[in-house]
């Protein structure tokens, strides 16, 4: 909201993307860069590999795509690398780098509603760590900051009338779970008479897609749930409880753009949207444009088709498509999962290197956004988990330093 009251087009938000993640992407590589006069070869990796970051379609597309999960993955990454210079500094860490750590924590916590409860989690175990490195100041600090900025964020949000998210993901998850439960489980007639009060019933059975909420969400409504929402969550968590093998076997089954490597015919998202962002672009224009009588830069009305027809157009368009629509590219360039196995892999290395089970702190912002879609997004769109992806950009650039600044095979034989 503050770059469209600087510049009122969406291009603000896209150019302002590009910054932050080079910026970002600078930062990192310039740091696991070492000035010792042996440094060019790093250097020439550090370029090969964000050369091929750059080709790859998925992160070109999603540095201009206006979706609040592109931020948050950008400093979803940012954050696992401050905390690995924090673990590289044996916790012995300056006020400047807290304040940077808690701001960074803040904006996590703030662009994605899961955020919240990755940066709870996040919190507490780094300022545990720092408090057993003996740098109690800061371990008291952190909390504090991140609280702060947290709550100056969130005061901004109200200053610049942003609206909150019309689709409840709580109500979303509640609803679908309840559904699957109605269709497959012997609930109780009462219980099944609560469920018909939130959902249509004659419409249940067509709307449940197993890996996607909308549908179901289409047919909720929406008043009956917020006035009883603590009844509807205690029904769901009632049936948990009672069936808890049948609710693991929905949370895999509704959700495997986590753990399955390759996209299952079932899957209901994609990774690309941009040959279908007409509607979306209106949709735009009409929501905050039109209620706050300002006036674009340019008009929206075929925005998205300015260059159709044109070959090269065309070319780029049908790329991303033609990738998603291949098992093996799709695989290789944009499983979320395929990248979270690999990541997994590059933390063993690099444990082996530096012999330092604290390796493993790096990645558990991510691990912990993981956890939590798994447990709370029934819809296999891979914006939820890009942040796999550029976690998995991360680890390369660290193992490249490693590699290049540490005697690995000496450190495998022993």
């Amino acid at each position: 909201m503050i770059l469209l009251k600087v510049y009122p087009s969406t291009i603000s938000i896209a150019v302002f993307q590009i910054f932050v993640f080079s910026a970002m992407w600078m930062i990192i590589c310039r740091y696991f860069r070492q000035d010792d006069g042996k440094d060019n070869a790093t250097f020439k990796l550090q370029a090969i590999i964000t050369l091929i970051i750059c080709l790859i379609p998925i992160n070109a597309l999603y540095s201009i795509t206006l979706w609040k999960d592109i931020l948050f993955s950008y400093f979803l990454m940012f954050l696992c690398f401050l905390a690995k210079v924090m673990i590289d500094r044996k916790g012995k860490v300056s006020y400047r780098f807290i304040l940077i750590l808690a701001l960074v924590m803040a904006f996590v916590s703030q662009l994605r509603g899961n955020g919240m409860y990755v940066i709870l989690i996040v919190m507490v175990i780094y300022s545990v760590y720092l408090f057993m490195k003996s740098n109690r100041r800061m371990a008291a600090l952190l909390p504090i900051l991140t609280i702060t900025f947290i709550l100056l964020i969130s005061s901004l949000n109200v200053a610049y009338d942003v609206q909150d998210n019309e689709k409840d993901a709580l109500m979303a998850k509640t609803c679908h779970m309840l559904a699957d439960y109605y269709l497959h489980l012997d609930m109780e007639d009462a219980d099944r008479q609560k469920v018909e009060k939130i959902l249509i019933k004659d419409k249940i059975n067509e709307s449940y897609i197993k890996t996607d909420s909308d549908k179901i969400f289409a047919i909720t409504k929406y008043n009956e749930f917020e006035k009883n929402k603590g009844e509807y969550i205690g029904l769901a968590i009632k049936y948990c409880l009672k069936d808890p093998m049948h609710f693991l076997q929905y949370l895999f089954e509704s959700s495997p753009m986590v753990w399955d490597i390759t996209r299952d015919s079932d899957w209901a998202g994609h990774a690309y949207y941009m040959n279908r962002d007409h509607d979306r672009l209106q949709m735009d224009f009409k929501s905050y444009y039109a209620p706050r009588n300002y006036t674009p830069t340019q008009s929206y009305e075929n925005l998205s088709y300015a260059n159709w027809g044109n070959p090269v157009f065309n070319a780029l368009n049908s790329l991303p498509l033609d990738i998603e629509n291949n098992v093996v590219a799709d695989t290789l360039l944009e499983s979320p999962a395929l990248f979270m196995y690999l990541s997994i892999v590059i933390l063993i290395l690099m444990h082996a290197i530096t012999r330092s089970k604290e390796i493993y702190l790096m990645y558990l912002p991510n691990l912990f956004n993981i956890i939590i879609v798994f447990l709370s997004t029934p819809i296999q769109d891979n914006r939820y988990l890009y942040a796999n992806l550029l976690v998995f950009y991360l680890l390369i650039i660290i193992l490249i330093g490693l590699l290049q600044h540490h005697d690995f095979k000496s450190k495998l034989k022993s």
